[in-house]
Parts: C-alpha cells; structure tokens; sequence
C-alpha cells in the first residue's frame, strides 16, 4: 500500500501547479490532504480529473480556511470526523477511516501563531485519544501537519526557530509525548541521523534569505507493528503543487489485512 500525505495551502491553488497530474502520476492507494481551504463541491470539482477513488470531506465552517480531504482506492468500513476527545472542532481538521485491521487518521493540527493556547489543548486532547486506541489495541497510520518540528535534525536554523512557534520547548515535548504512548514517526526510525525538511518560511524569503527557514511539519506516524511492515518513506522534494512537500510511505499490507 502505498500512502502520500500533503498540505496543499489550498486545493484550488494547488491544482493550478499541477495537482492532478501528480495524483495521477503517483497512483497512490490513499492521498491524505491538509489546508485544503474548500468546500466539499468545490474539492469534487477539483479533483474531478481523479478516476478510481473514494473521496472524503471535512470543510471548515469558515470558508476559505483550514479543511482536510481523504482520496482513497478501497472504501473505509467506517469513517468519522471525530474522536471521544477532539470533538470540538470546527475547522474541519480531523479524518478517521476505519479499515478493519488498521485506523487511518487525516490531521490538520492548528498553527501556534496566534493561538498557542488552542494549538496545545488540540494537540493534548489528540494524544488522549490516540492512547485510548493504542491501549485498545488498535493499528494506526497518521498523516498529518503537525506543525511541530521534533529536534534539530528536523529544520535549518533551531537557534533561531526557539522561540518561534513550531519549535517551542512546550511543543517539543508535545511531541515526546505523543511518542511516548507507542506511536512512531515513520522517516525518523528509518532515517534517524538524517537531516529533513517539509516546508519554507515566507518571512525568511522575504527578508532576503533565499530559503527562508527550513522545517518538518508533514509526518506519517504509525504504531509499532505497522511500523514494522514500512518498506520506504521519503519527501518528495521534487514536487511543488505547495509550499509543503508531500511525504509518502510504501507498507506491506499483507499483515495488515488489508482487503
């Protein structure tokens, strides 16, 4: 199975560098995307050039804002916008497809800037549910923004970043643990001195800095046993339909039971 998760900064932009063709071209079994920034007809109007997948939908209220988008080739047994815990949100910033033997999550976790605050409830109430299907025993595949870099092997410039939200010691260890309760970041097990970046910053580029400052913000996460049946995860560096880039992972379904 093949899996690629990518915030777009926007379906309707994205689609103008060339969306459909890198769907197409990658043939992925599931697209997880963020920031789609649409409503659900204006997303089927989109990826209307997309023959063979199931599409699923979560908008914001606010229109033009946040929104997450599933495309997928087998269709989920279950699928919810939910979980006991984050079930508050109107953004449009949570996907759960249930395929039996293993739960795909589709995540959007809000950005610091403004409201650090919200970005950490979210992200603490995220982790008590994941815990909860953990200790049920449940296999899980996260994609997802999670707009934290991890440690320093994860953006260009820590010193600097330190005080930026995205690199908050109080986000880092949100993410230890998030770590902590049997989940795995995917690249970082198979890559672990490497250094890796998912996304640039506007305002470094503006500045004069040809680059900006370089962050991981795009993860596949994965419990233990699916982690175990990764055979590849890589960035797509190459791809520029965003100012992300996508990342994907390649599984060996077999033990997964995967219909």
């Amino acid at each position: 199975m093949k899996i690629i998760t990518y915030n777009l900064n926007g379906i309707r932009s994205a689609n103008k560098k060339g969306l459909l063709d890198f769907i197409n071209n990658e043939n992925a079994d599931i697209f997880c995307f963020q920031e789609t920034r649409a409503t659900k007809e204006q997303i089927e109007q989109e990826l209307s050039g997309v023959q063979g997948y199931n599409l699923f939908v979560n908008e914001s209220e606010r229109k033009g804002y946040s929104g997450t988008a599933v495309l997928t080739k087998q269709q989920p047994l279950d699928y919810i916008e939910t979980l006991k815990y984050v079930n508050f949100d109107n953004e449009g910033r949570l996907q759960v497809l249930d395929y039996g033997s293993f739960t795909l999550i589709n995540l959007y976790t809000p950005n610091g800037n403004s409201r650090l605050q919200y970005k950490c409830d979210f992200i603490k109430l995220l982790i008590n549910d994941l815990d909860l299907l953990v200790a049920d025993g449940k296999e899980l595949i996260v994609c997802t923004d999670f707009n934290i870099s991890h440690n320093e092997l994860d953006l260009s410039n820590p010193k600097e970043c330190a005080q930026i939200s995205g690199f908050l010691p109080e986000e880092r260890q949100l993410f230890d643990d998030l770590l902590d309760i049997g989940i795995y970041d995917v690249y970082r097990e198979m890559y672990p001195q490497k250094q890796r970046y998912t996304w640039s910053s506007y305002p470094s580029k503006r500045a004069g800095d040809k680059w900006g400052n370089l962050y991981t913000f795009d993860y596949i996460f994965a419990t233990e046993n699916v982690m175990h049946s990764v055979r590849n995860c890589k960035i797509l560096h190459d791809v520029f339909c965003s100012d992300h880039y996508p990342v994907s992972a390649e599984i060996d379904i077999s033990g997964l039971q995967y219909q």
